[in-house]
């Protein structure tokens, strides 16, 4: 143990586990992506949240021992900008963000930077953040989407293709709003990431193939594993290993209205 004890406290330990602050960066970029392309549902709330508070602890302990180190006080530079873009773009999701903008907020005023860079970033991270809630906000106001598809509408309740490789996915108008309008998209379902406790369905380039209105639900069911019937209509999803649609019976990507 003594000698355990003696290593850790060497300076070539304390450089070796410096770079500990680059792998939670390149994490918070991981997670900023996520929020971007994935649809994310927890399956376990408080498990989830414990589990993701306990790795925020575990980096942040570890840089708070390395903070003094050249990486460590350089990379503290960077955690708030990747923050900021995870909480505009899941904005809501608050146990994506607090967790590392607490760690992130010590260690950028634990580490040995210089207080002027740390008095200037300081103030840049925070008129970041202000501008950043109140873009959010003034989007939400006017109904301007960050993204092409409202998750807020999503319907849980998905329809799988035979061997869950695509699934077709509803969003649903709400029941306040007249005249209302649900909208089908086919997702890859193939490229969703499991976590403990959390799941990632990944709605980045999913493909709408038809906007109806609510008081007339098409008939859409899968056929097999990449073929879809639509009110009678077959469509094929099938996606070739270049990344293009089949050329038989491919989605027009246009939208239809069912009157």
């Amino acid at each position: 143990m003594d000698e355990i004890l003696k290593f850790l406290q060497s300076k070539k330990a304390k450089i070796t586990l410096s770079f500990v602050s680059v792998g939670y960066a390149l994490f918070l970029v991981w997670l900023a992506w996520l929020t971007y392309s994935h649809y994310l549902r927890p399956t376990n709330g408080p498990a989830l949240f414990f589990f993701f508070v306990l790795i925020n602890l575990l980096f942040g302990a570890i840089m708070l021992y390395t903070r003094r180190r050249l990486v460590t006080k350089i990379s503290s530079c960077f955690f708030h900008p990747i923050i900021l873009v995870i909480l505009f773009l899941g904005f809501g999701n608050w146990y994506l963000a607090v967790p590392p903008f607490l760690v992130a907020t010590v260690i950028f005023f634990a580490s040995r930077t210089g207080e002027s860079l740390k008095t200037v970033l300081g103030t840049i991270y925070l008129i970041f953040y202000v501008i950043g809630v109140i873009g959010y906000l003034t989007l939400q106001e006017f109904s301007i989407k960050l993204f092409d598809v409202d998750l807020s509408l999503r319907d849980e309740n998905y329809d799988y293709s035979s061997y869950k490789t695509y699934r077709v996915v509803r969003y649903i108008d709400p029941p306040s709003k007249e005249n209302r309008i649900i909208k089908f998209y086919v997702e890859k379902a193939n490229e969703d990431i499991h976590l403990p406790f959390l799941n990632c369905e990944k709605f980045y380039d999913a493909e709408i193939i038809l906007t109806a209105r609510y008081s007339k639900m098409p008939d859409i069911r899968w056929m097999d594993d990449n073929t879809l019937i639509v009110d009678g209509k077959v469509k094929n999803v099938a996606i070739k290993d270049d990344g293009e649609s089949d050329d038989t019976a491919v989605f027009s990507g246009e939208t239809s209205i069912i009157t």
